[in-house]
């Protein structure tokens, strides 16, 4: 992976992670209850769920490329398509509520790891947007490993630092998502679809 291309991925890691989801909903709701601090915890069990499906995605594009490049650009132009339909989605989906426990401070770091932990895991979108989206930045006559190495632990990175960002703002999040209920959902369909039309335009023919 050239440098280029490392920094388009980070420009498009950036839109992506930041658009808040199901982890960074989590954290605004542990933030809240338990404090930003212990919402370390949970953004730790958040980026270990996906690093370990970005491992499986990995291993499942290494044996694409192995056996097929007409196969691989199938899936790239296909991980397009599903960017679309995922932002579509997003805009036109009414955003779910955060509810708030009565207790604060009576959980356990374990526990906040294991919620950050299954709240990323139990969600199979991950894993259909990650074999969407890695493609597009993937050199398949360079070596698989060598990329993958520096986009997993990039993406993880920046996933870690969105949800302590959300959980340190979480006060104010929480009044931002209250006034605009749709306005998030609308922002992060919009960055969705707008990554996808980019990556469409150079996407390896």
């Amino acid at each position: 992976m050239n440098f280029e291309t490392w920094l388009a991925f980070i420009a498009a890691s950036l839109v992506l992670t930041m658009t808040p989801g199901p982890s960074i909903l989590l954290a605004v709701v542990h933030s809240m209850n338990y404090g930003a601090s212990k919402t370390l915890f949970t953004a730790l069990g958040d980026i270990s769920a996906n690093f370990i499906q970005m491992v499986l995605v990995a291993i499942g594009l290494g044996v694409v490329i192995a056996t097929s490049e007409l196969a691989f650009q199938l899936i790239k132009w296909f991980g397009v398509v599903t960017l679309i339909y995922m932002g579509v989605k997003m805009v036109l989906n009414k955003p779910k509520s955060v509810e708030f426990a009565d207790h604060k401070n009576a959980i356990t770091r374990r526990k906040l790891f294991m919620n950050g932990f299954l709240v990323a895991a139990g969600n199979p979108k991950a894993i259909v947007f990650f074999t969407a989206f890695f493609p597009q930045f993937i050199d398949s006559q360079k070596p698989l490993i060598i990329q993958l190495a520096i986009m997993c632990p990039t993406m993880a990175a920046l996933d870690f630092i969105w949800v302590m960002i959300y959980a340190l703002s979480a006060q104010r999040f929480l009044g931002f998502m209250k006034g605009r209920p749709r306005l998030l959902n609308r922002i992060g369909g919009s960055a969705l679809l707008g990554a996808s039309a980019f990556l469409a335009t150079t996407s390896q023919a």
